[in-house]
């Protein structure tokens, strides 16, 4: 359950919680389970919060600071997280399954078992975070940076990755049927074991990439 005092003082607005925030550096708020469906919390100072559980589905989350916050199984369906910042977060099982994640910065995040069916994630930052297992099925992710992202076993069927960088990212046993990676550029990206079946490879650049055959792309 929710601190009560950290949850009275989110609802007195964006103003006031950030003010709490910069004269309680110490405190990590508890915002577990709470239920913030459809809240505005665009601009919020939520770094280090425990989101754990949160309901979050329709919140508006754009500019939000979630630097480091743990949201483990966090609902966040259709939520905007335009421009948000999740570097560093824990977003395990979050369901984000119709979210807007617009230039939202997912550097090092921890993405495992996510939902993330039809996401719109283009132009996102995801470098180097940890998509093991996500469920990224008709997500958009034009443009979006996934360099060294670790997508094994993620599901990409129908996923628009077209013109997105997948520099040095482990693809292994991914499912990419139907995917579109035109203009993607898949250098040294690992897709070993991973399903291509009629995906769009159009000026796909796979230098130095691992096929899903095992074999070394020249």
């Amino acid at each position: 359950m929710p601190n009560s005092e950290h949850l009275n003082i989110l609802e007195q607005g964006c103003q006031a919680w950030n003010h709490w925030r910069e004269q309680s550096p110490g405190v990590k708020p508890d915002l577990g389970q709470a239920d913030l469906t459809g809240t505005d919390l665009a601009r919020f100072n939520l770094s280090h919060t425990n989101l754990e559980s949160a309901l979050l589905a329709g919140a508006d989350l754009r500019g939000a600071y979630l630097a480091s916050a743990y949201l483990y199984r966090a609902n966040l369906y259709m939520a905007d997280l335009i421009e948000a910042n999740f570097s560093g977060a824990c977003l395990a099982w979050a369901t984000l399954a119709g979210s807007d994640l617009y230039r939202a910065n997912l550097s090092l995040a921890d993405l495992r078992d996510a939902n993330l069916v039809g996401a719109l994630i283009r132009r996102a930052n995801l470098s180097a975070a940890t998509l093991e297992r996500a469920n990224l099925t008709r997500a958009n992710c034009l443009q979006a940076n996934l360099m060294q992202t670790n997508l094994s076993q993620a599901i990409l069927t129908e996923a628009v990755l077209e013109s997105a960088s997948l520099i040095d990212a482990n693809l292994t046993d991914a499912i990419l049927v139907q995917a579109n990676l035109i203009k993607t550029n898949a250098c040294r990206a690992n897709f070993r074991g991973a399903n291509l079946s009629h995906a769009e490879i159009e000026k796909t650049s796979f230098r130095g990439a691992t096929m899903p055959d095992g074999r070394l792309y020249c």
